[in-house]
């Protein structure tokens, strides 16, 4: 998106990029340096639209310590909705733009965590390809507060997600799907013969499973932590086939996703059920100020049509 108009009022001689020079340095926790990545140009570029922004108010727009950084002073605070209005309706204009001269084509990219990717996406990109095969598809994966803020910063139109999307103010999410655990043991484990596990039986076992951050870690880590348990994580991994290969090597018994249980693939592990971790909600997440393209809300509607993540 190019910003280089100015704006011309009595009193202000205003430019875009000045106010996005604002509006992303907030979203980057007041961090010049990463601002300056996220729009491809220098850190000092930034400190001069700030300061010309500044200079034409007559007043701060952020609190400084040293050459830090900090926070919104007062004009700032007021000033911010604003400036995320006016954004708001140029990305949508652009979006209308490209939506009424190019429909069928452009680029989609969704940020997305390896068990959605891997297991989740694949029927619903194969039937998306086949409806807009002129749409270039870029999956992003990351861990959920990185798919946060990309969708946030614009490096992503779609982000999907189980953690740290649901409770942002700057994005607009809509239920994907709902799943829980299950615990996985090599085939000839004492555990492989039981309908279900519960938590202290689970504890007196060494346990592999997602490093922090990941496909409800943070409720496993809860839950434990109230139950007055001290479990032996031998293993900490990313993904699903991580975990899946060091519990058929027999490290240890794994937690992982329900979906992310392969019987085809992994046909020397057994997987039982456990209700100690509760259910989850997967979400699909979009910036809440603007609308994203006809195909992308598209790609939201396939997501939304009922399945089976078992």
């Amino acid at each position: 998106m190019a910003i280089d108009v100015v704006v011309n009022q009595r009193h202000l001689q205003i430019q875009l990029k000045q106010l996005e020079t604002v509006w992303h340095t907030v979203v980057n926790g007041y961090n010049l340096s990463q601002a300056a990545t996220t729009l491809h140009t220098s850190q000092s570029s930034l400190s001069k639209h700030i300061a010309a922004l500044e200079n034409q108010l007559k007043t701060e727009v952020f609190v400084r310590q040293g050459k830090r950084l900090t926070g919104l002073t007062p004009m700032g605070q007021s000033l911010l909705p604003h400036i995320e209005n006016i954004f708001a309706e140029i990305r949508t204009i652009e979006n209308l733009s490209l939506d009424f001269n190019n429909p069928n084509s452009g680029t989609l990219t969704i940020a997305t965590t390896h068990t959605q990717a891997r297991y989740v996406l694949p029927d619903i990109i194969k039937a998306f390809k086949k409806q807009y095969p002129k749409v270039q598809l870029v999956l992003q994966q990351a861990d959920p507060e990185t798919i946060a803020n990309m969708v946030i910063r614009g490096q992503a139109d779609i982000g999907v997600a189980t953690e740290s999307l649901l409770h942002n103010d700057y994005l607009r999410c809509y239920r994907f799907y709902d799943w829980s655990h299950r615990v996985i043991v090599p085939n000839d484990h004492e555990l492989a013969n039981q309908s279900e596990v519960d938590l202290p039986l689970l504890a007196s076992y060494p346990i592999i499973t997602y490093n922090g951050g990941f496909t409800g870690l943070s409720q496993i880590d809860e839950t434990v932590a109230n139950a007055g348990l001290e479990p032996d994580i031998v293993l900490a991994a990313l993904d699903a086939d991580v975990i899946s290969t060091y519990v058929g090597a027999g490290l240890g018994v794994g937690i992982i996703a329900e979906m992310a249980f392969e019987p085809s693939h992994y046909q020397n592990l057994t997987a039982i059920d456990t209700q100690d971790f509760g259910r989850f909600t997967s979400w699909i997440a979009v910036r809440d100020d603007a609308e994203i393209r006809g195909f992308g809300q598209a790609f939201i509607e396939l997501c939304q049509q009922p399945f089976d993540v078992s």
